[in-house]
């Protein structure tokens, strides 16, 4: 933990859930976040919420120093989970299918781990789309994806790939 962060939830096993300094409480995809946060924490990993900062904030390079050199940098993903960049998406459209293209193309650009809120889209087909990405059959394969976990309705992740 450094000055910057507070923990905000321990659990027994070791895992825990800090709070970076500068964190819109009051975005709309706090609980969603903190949820997914949750859920790695009682594995007994060590989480942290990421605040949102100008990639030419001195804190950027504190935070995201990791990210500096690859396709990520300049980018702000959501949480960590140990030394592991996560994004959450959610999604506005009615339309599952077009909701779960939308979070995906979106998350990619973030990180290579996604955490996409449920949009009722076939899993099977998620599966498949994200293992044809994965191997660059998509035009935006530049950005391959690693893991991609679902945040369903009750606030539990499933991994999917």
């Amino acid at each position: 933990m450094t000055s910057a962060t507070t923990i905000i939830k321990r659990y027994k096993n070791g895992g825990k859930v800090e709070l970076y300094k500068g964190v819109d409480h009051k975005a709309k995809d706090f609980s969603k976040i903190l949820a997914s946060c949750k859920h790695f924490a009682k594995q007994g990993e060590h989480t942290v919420i990421l605040p949102k900062i100008h990639k030419d904030d001195p804190l950027y390079r504190e935070i995201y120093k990791d990210l500096i050199g690859t396709v990520y940098e300049k980018k702000c993903p959501d949480f960590l989970v140990g030394n592991k960049f996560y994004e959450h998406e959610g999604f506005t459209t009615n339309n599952p299918k077009r909701a779960f293209l939308n979070m995906i193309s979106r998350g990619r650009q973030q990180s290579n781990r996604i955490v996409l809120d449920d949009s009722g889209y076939d899993y099977h087909k998620v599966k498949r789309y994200v293992r044809n990405s994965a191997k660059g059959r998509h035009p935006d394969g530049k950005y391959p994806i690693t893991e991609v976990w679902v945040l369903d309705r009750d606030a539990n992740l499933i991994r999917l790939f």
